[in-house]
């Protein structure tokens, strides 16, 4: 989608058209911004409510993974159809999956109908940007994504503190979490169709490369299964199924190298600056979306806070990272990318160190003092590279470069919320074989979740909470232990980023549209 393929909208197309439409457009964008935050906080209360608190990192990895492999798709059917019919496709498919995500009776419902939500979630940031593109000048468009990316700091703040609200303080339940967005889609749909208006001109001999799309899902969601289920499986059996795994990606790489319009260009990695890009993003949103992930989790059913408290131990880590991400922007011209980077990823070492001395006895004061560091860290380093590669990428593989690091990213929080999830209830389960009866009849029937809320704790004797609590401090230790080694792969990938500056680079090489 880096290529134009509407033509801009004439000069006589009203203000008020204009400006209604980039107002649905940012409506649709925040929507899909603050679903992905407020349900976070949500999620220790849905644990109370339906179970199955041992695959509780699917309910964010299969939104993600569906978005991530949806978004490439997306941009292909924009240029084939039109941004209209697609923007309307990604809206309908994220409102259902909403509705229904609310009406969820188990777990494994809820699972499902995230993916149906991440399909549609894939659509909206993408294809709006696309509308901006088409409809404004370089300089208005670059105030207008600025505005845009200030919405997702908007909705990361607003999100963790409407979920803890909606469950806490009000008579309505988790599932208004999901509900809630409902009306903002509507109304984004209709703003967009009675404003928007698309000249499009067809774009001939675009091939979508499917081979590469189910290869690569294939071999994404076999991998998922298995970091789930290896605890379960035998040795054998693991060992077959990793073997499968890399027959599918090997199968994708190879495919990647003869498609005319592969869904990731290999040839991208030749540059270093990209292929750290792309690397490190991996790793680093592996532990950033990972901590975001479970830290409510540990809140509520450790520290024994309501959902609202839990909402709000996230706004020590966005905070600096919205503030990190503005303020790096300008330092990179003086300092370097490089020299950001690892200034980031010093942060988030020191974060993510703190984070592994989490126990039963930790308070939200010293949850918040991981949280900025990491919040930091992260803000530094997510922003600067991704400029960083945009600016070594030559113009004409622009769009492609930030959509193969973005890609990356996605698949790393992904991978990183299951391992972490993996790791979390292979080791509730080490803690919990030796309980006492009363433990042991909780966790034989999955009711484990109930110690998320104050309301269901009374029902449990004193003895029964404090070893719950312990138990589920040391499984999610494991957890966060994990965040650690993580930060530390991408401090290693850090210091091979290239010397220079973003002045050093050429002309061409510099984005202009």
């Amino acid at each position: 989608m880096s290529a134009q393929t509407a033509e801009t909208i004439p000069s006589s197309t009203s203000k008020l058209r204009l400006y209604v439409t980039l107002f649905g457009v940012a409506m649709a964008i925040f929507m899909g911004a603050l679903e992905n935050t407020v349900v976070g906080t949500a999620m220790p209360t849905v644990i109370a409510s339906l179970g199955g608190i041992e695959i509780y990192s699917w309910v964010f990895a299969a939104y993600i993974l569906a978005s991530t492999v949806m978004t490439p798709i997306w941009g292909k059917t924009a240029d084939l159809i039109g941004r209209r019919p697609a923007i309307f496709g990604g809206l309908a498919l994220f409102i259902i999956g909403s509705a229904l995500s609310g009406a969820s009776q188990s777990m494994e419902q809820l699972i499902v109908f995230r993916i149906i939500q991440g399909l549609g979630a894939a659509a909206l940031f993408p294809i709006g940007m696309t509308i901006v593109a088409d409809m404004l000048s370089l300089e208005q468009r670059t105030k207008m994504i600025g505005i845009f990316s200030g919405m997702w700091g908007v909705a990361s703040l607003v999100g963790p503190i409407a979920g803890g609200y909606l469950t806490a303080y009000t008579r309505l339940s988790w599932r208004w979490c999901f509900y809630i967005i409902l009306p903002f889609g509507i109304l984004a749909g209709i703003m967009i169709g009675i404003s928007y208006r698309e000249r499009y001109a067809r774009r001939e001999n675009i091939s979508i490369d499917y081979a590469g799309i189910v290869t690569l899902t294939s071999a994404l969601v076999l991998l998922l299964l298995i970091v789930e289920q290896s605890a379960q499986l035998s040795l054998s059996k693991n060992l077959i199924a990793l073997t499968v795994c890399g027959l599918l990606l090997a199968a994708f790489f190879r495919i990647e190298k003869t498609h005319a319009d592969p869904l990731i260009p290999l040839s991208l990695f030749r540059n270093k600056t990209i292929a750290v890009a792309t690397l490190h993003g991996f790793f680093a949103m592996m532990a950033l979306i990972g901590t975001m992930s479970f830290l409510p989790l540990f809140v509520q059913a450790v520290i024994g806070t309501n959902a609202a408290e839990a909402g709000k131990v996230l706004i020590p880590f966005i905070i600096p990272w919205v503030l990190a991400s503005i303020i790096g922007g300008r330092l990179i011209m003086r300092f370097g990318y490089r020299n950001l980077v690892i200034a980031g990823m010093t942060s988030m070492f020191i974060g993510s160190a703190l984070l592994t001395r989490i126990s039963s006895g930790t308070t939200l004061k010293g949850l918040a003092l991981c949280t900025i560091f990491l919040g930091l860290g992260g803000g530094l380093t997510v922003v600067t590279l991704m400029i960083a590669a945009q600016h070594s990428a030559d113009r004409k593989e622009l769009g492609i470069t930030t959509s193969t690091v973005q890609f990356s990213r996605s698949i790393g929080a992904a991978l990183g919320t299951a391992i972490m999830g993996s790791l979390m209830t292979w080791r509730l389960g080490r803690l919990l074989a030796n309980a006492p009866a009363e433990i042991a009849a909780l966790a034989k029937h999955s009711e484990i979740g109930s110690i998320v809320t104050p309301e269901s704790r009374k029902a449990m004797s004193p003895a029964a909470t404090a070893f719950l609590q312990q138990a589920l401090a040391g499984s999610l230790n494991w957890a966060f232990t994990f965040v650690f080694f993580a930060v530390i792969a991408g401090t290693v990938v850090a210091f091979f980023i290239p010397r220079g500056h973003i002045h050093h680079f050429e002309p061409h090489a510099v984005p202009h549209e």
